[in-house]
């Protein structure tokens, strides 16, 4: 009887483990830590979130979707689409792509879609599904100097180029949006768009895939960043050197408040589907972060990361 109990103990144990394991608390999204060279959960409340440990390891470069729903990774000469990054088991599937390594990617609003990018070859690539079962499409030419990325639900990527902002359409030829040169963010919410400049412009374009109109926004000097509220009414505009994040009204195109950061940012990316969005200090390494989040009122708190084991 002794025997039939520590079998049935044993079992149960095994079975427990062989359960899928789940990240505890609440979680904020996931990040690409490339310090500890891997995909980490931000998670706990705000102003008590840290950075969870690795989820997926050896990675050379990452992207994630908002919400961590899926992600992009280059590990060991190949790229991968993962998925089930919340279960803590990350499930690789290959993407067919030419491109090597990619420099950067941009997420479509809800994560169903990415966009790849190299310089070396002077190609973007669509990858629809990223996370389960990835299907990519043809490589798009769109020349060597992209220096900020985007792209919409349908598939259409909009690219900062040395002298404007482009619209590739795979069914029609490229357009020039705005002559923003140099652009170093782009950010898409419904018909219309916004880019920062690297001389501090940042314009807004209406109805950028049908008669394109660009109106001059504000200017904020050496901006690194831009976030459309999931409302459509404020934009965010991080910027290096006020060491801030400026938020302005859409509709009156006046500002709206401030958030003062203490170090200089360098990036602004979303980090969940609802309201959330990451800065960081460092190009794409660990510390330190800090959440931006949009409602019930714009906020800030820091996320520290520590060393990922």
């Amino acid at each position: 009887m002794r025997g039939a109990k520590v079998l049935l103990g044993t079992l149960t144990a095994l079975g427990l483990a062989a359960q899928p394991m789940r990240l505890a608390g609440p979680l904020s999204g996931f990040v690409f830590d490339s310090g500890a060279a891997g995909i980490r959960p931000i998670l706990g409340l705000p102003g008590a979130a840290y950075a969870g440990e690795v989820v997926a390891s050896g990675l050379q470069w990452a992207s994630v979707a908002p919400g961590g729903a899926a992600a992009l990774a280059y590990r060991e000469g190949a790229l991968y689409g993962l998925s089930g990054l919340e279960r803590l088991e990350p499930v690789w599937s290959p993407v067919e792509s030419a491109l090597g390594k990619p420099d950067r990617a941009a997420w479509s609003a809800d994560g169903s879609l990415a966009v790849i990018y190299s310089a070396a070859a002077g190609l973007a690539q669509l990858v629809r599904n990223p996370g389960a079962r990835p299907a990519a499409g043809e490589p798009l030419p769109v020349g060597g100097g992209v220096t900020a990325l985007a792209v919409d639900s349908q598939g259409r990527i909009v690219a900062g180029l040395p002298d404007g902002v482009y619209l590739f359409d795979p069914q029609a030829p490229a357009s020039l949006l705005a002559p923003v040169q140099g652009a170093v963010a782009i950010a898409l919410a419904g018909d219309r768009l916004w880019a920062a400049g690297a001389g501090g412009e940042i314009v807004e374009v209406e109805d950028y895939a049908g008669r394109p109109k660009a109106v001059l926004l504000a200017s904020v000097p050496d901006p690194v960043g831009l976030a459309v509220s999931p409302d459509g009414k404020s934009l965010f505009v991080a910027g290096r050197a006020d060491r801030a994040v400026e938020i302005y009204d859409l509709a009156s195109r006046t500002t709206a408040g401030r958030l003062p950061l203490e170090v200089e940012p360098t990036t602004l990316e979303a980090l969940s589907a609802d309201a959330l969005w990451l800065l960081r200090a460092s190009a794409a390494g660990s510390d330190p972060l800090w959440v931006l989040k949009a409602r019930p009122e714009p906020g800030l708190w820091f996320v520290p990361v520590g060393r990922g084991e």
